[in-house]
């Protein structure tokens, strides 16, 4: 009985270890265009060291019908970065996925860059490098 709950036990271990890692997702809230007070940039994320070669780009909410360009960044190298998407409205809620324009390290820090495609707009959303 023991050896059978040992076995158990290390097949739930096993199991549980290959589990695969994900890049972190985190929400971003920027504001673009127009005056006043502007943060076109999100919080700063570690990349997976998976071999995934896409940052990954969901809009929310917006202020307004005018929407937003997006783009992730290496942080050590703005040279890295991946190809531009836009959200608006019109395609809240789906995920886009954009391609990195060479080898996107893992393990390194990456980070969101918005500008307006006209206008003032607030938009929020989430940013998975």
């Amino acid at each position: 009985m023991k050896k059978m709950a040992c076995v158990a036990l290390a097949s739930i271990c096993l199991a549980s270890t290959g589990a695969t890692a994900f890049a972190g997702t985190i929400p971003f809230n920027v504001t673009v265009g127009g005056s006043g007070t502007q943060d076109p940039l999100s919080m700063k994320e570690i990349k997976t060291a998976d071999g995934d070669q896409y940052a990954y780009f969901t809009g929310t909410w917006f202020s307004n019908t005018n929407g937003i360009y997006v783009r992730s960044y290496k942080k050590s190298d703005k040279t890295l970065y991946s190809s531009r998407t836009y959200l608006s409205s019109g395609n809240a809620g789906s995920t886009i996925k954009c391609r990195y324009n060479r080898n996107a390290d893992g393990g390194e820090y990456y980070f969101m860059k918005a500008t307006a495609a006209s206008g003032k707009v607030n938009a929020k959303g989430n940013y998975c490098p």
